[in-house]
């Protein structure tokens, strides 16, 4: 009898942008990464602000309708990554890898609980956008049953073979691309075996 073998492990990483996102999946080591695929994926159609803090605060809205265009925003964004990692998890499956989860670029911010004190700070409105959609991210990620960790990208040791790796799928191999693959690595190191 032939003992079946074993999927080869590979992770998804992310990094965010207001209403889009890339993701990354890639295998290996952080000697001899092996980038996979890359995706850009939108998070927002064009029925929504991409910008939803912005939007509510521009356009004068009462706490009450900021906060539902915010909802708004937040359940659209985490089903697209829903559907997004669940399909790039399904075809890196198909292609012989196990996904081990999928690792968030993420940055580390101090939010006021008051919608009313985002919306009177510009600064306050950028750092609550990133974080919708990275929150956006982990919950699509979660929800397609896959483990999710949040990572800095300063704080991913990875060495510089992965700033290469990806340029074998030809461009764009960006900033955007390198640390969501870092983070992916990032993750595959630190998985349980």
């Amino acid at each position: 009898m032939v003992s079946p073998v074993a999927p080869i492990p590979a992770a998804i990483g992310c990094r965010s942008h207001s209403g889009w996102a890339v993701i990354v999946a890639v295998t290996g080591s952080p000697a001899a990464p092996r980038v996979l695929e890359r995706r850009r994926i939108q998070l927002v159609d064009g029925s929504l602000p991409t910008q939803p803090y912005h939007a509510a605060a521009e356009a004068g809205l009462s706490l009450a309708e900021g906060t539902s265009l915010i909802r708004d925003v937040e359940a659209v964004s985490a089903t697209s990554a829903l559907a997004a990692l669940a399909k790039l998890a399904a075809d890196v499956h198909t292609n012989g890898f196990s996904v081990a989860g999928v690792a968030v670029v993420a940055a580390d911010r101090a939010l006021p609980p008051e919608l009313e004190r985002i919306l009177s700070s510009h600064a306050l409105l950028h750092s609550a956008e990133g974080d919708l959609y990275e929150q956006a991210l982990t919950e699509g990620a979660a929800r397609a049953g896959l483990p999710v960790m949040r990572v800095t990208a300063g704080s991913i040791p990875i060495n510089s073979s992965l700033e290469t790796a990806g340029r074998t799928l030809g461009p764009p191999w960006q900033k955007d691309h390198k640390l969501a693959a870092r983070a992916a690595m990032w993750l595959l190191m630190t998985a349980p075996p």
